[in-house]
């Protein structure tokens, strides 16, 4: 079954809401104004309003898969973990650049809970723009060695995640010196308290991001841990989207070796078969949880033609 994207309609576990991508740019947190003295001096100022925080964590992940035949690519995970005192930042991700992956700059500190905790915070090499609600409509990332600059663009499909937050798929732009490479962007929120985290039933969920160099791509999502659930697929093929629910997902064999290990994603209404391999990211901090990205590297056929394909693969557990 298919759907334009353009149109999608709201569902149980995906709903569209378009924000406005007015851009703003984030700069260091400032003050609230000072309370004006009473002008009784018998009477004291009065007291500054108090935020009212619940300990909850706060994830934004994106994932961005270039058009071309050596694609930029690029996985960053921002965490922001609140308690009753203070807000608690994990940043970090890779970048992949002429066939070489670079460890982004980790971001690990604690800050005073702004009002609005689930936004993605400035700091260390990130340099962070904000659309008219708070949501995320860009990045600039600087370091001593490499500095690049995410645009995100045009929407392709938008859902409602696993925690009510909002995810979407929308055409982006990377931008590295003086060259810029248009791609796929992959951008997931959730949110959880955080008692309720330990406490949450086992789901195992799997998402797929695999584009070629003739600007055509796929994004697959799946339950593993429920191999009889649906899975969803959304296609960008010739400039138009669409979503679909006829996915046949073939995992490979679990005593395959890593070289045999490939798995198989089949779409026949679309006329789409992809067929990848997963490589996990290198990441030299083992204390580090959350999801795990893994590249891809493949081949996506469509109607009969066969092209070279990477992408990004997540794998999260919770």
């Amino acid at each position: 079954m298919t759907r334009t994207a353009s149109r999608l309609e709201p569902r149980a576990l995906w709903r569209r809401s378009v924000p406005s991508l007015a851009v703003l740019v984030i700069g260091a947190a400032c003050g609230e104004e000072a309370p004006q003295p009473s002008s009784d001096p018998s009477k004291p100022p009065p007291e500054p309003e108090e935020i009212s925080v619940i300990p909850a964590e706060y994830a934004t992940e994106i994932a961005f898969v270039g058009f071309a035949s050596e694609p930029l690519r690029l996985y960053a995970r921002f965490v922001n973990e609140t308690t009753e005192n203070e807000l608690e930042r994990d940043y970090g991700g890779w970048f992949e650049s002429d066939s070489s992956w670079h460890r982004l700059e980790s971001l690990r500190d604690r800050l005073p809970v702004p009002r609005a905790s689930w936004r993605v915070l400035p700091g260390g090499a990130w340099r962070v723009l904000a659309a008219d609600g708070g949501e995320l409509a860009g990045l600039v990332y600087r370091d001593s060695l490499m500095e690049f600059r995410l645009s995100p663009g045009t929407l392709v499909a938008e859902w409602t995640g696993e925690t009510g937050q909002r995810e979407a798929l929308l055409l982006a732009r990377v931008q590295q010196g003086d060259s810029a490479q248009a791609g796929l962007l992959l951008l997931r929120r959730s949110a959880r308290l955080r008692k309720a985290v330990s406490a949450a039933a086992e789901s195992h969920t799997q998402l797929f991001l695999l584009v070629d160099s003739l600007s055509n791509g796929l994004l697959v999502a799946r339950d593993a841990a429920d191999p009889d659930s649906t899975a969803i697929a959304w296609t960008w093929v010739g400039s138009i989207g669409n979503e679909w629910t006829d996915v046949r997902v073939r995992p490979p064999p679990e005593n395959a070796s890593a070289a045999l290990a490939r798995w198989v994603v089949e779409l026949p209404e679309a006329g789409v078969t992809a067929r990848f391999r997963l490589e996990e990211l290198p990441d030299d901090d083992e204390s580090r949880l959350g999801p795990k990205p893994f590249a891809l590297s493949g081949q996506l056929e469509i109607l009969g033609r066969r092209r070279p394909a990477a992408g990004l693969g997540v794998e999260s557990r919770g």
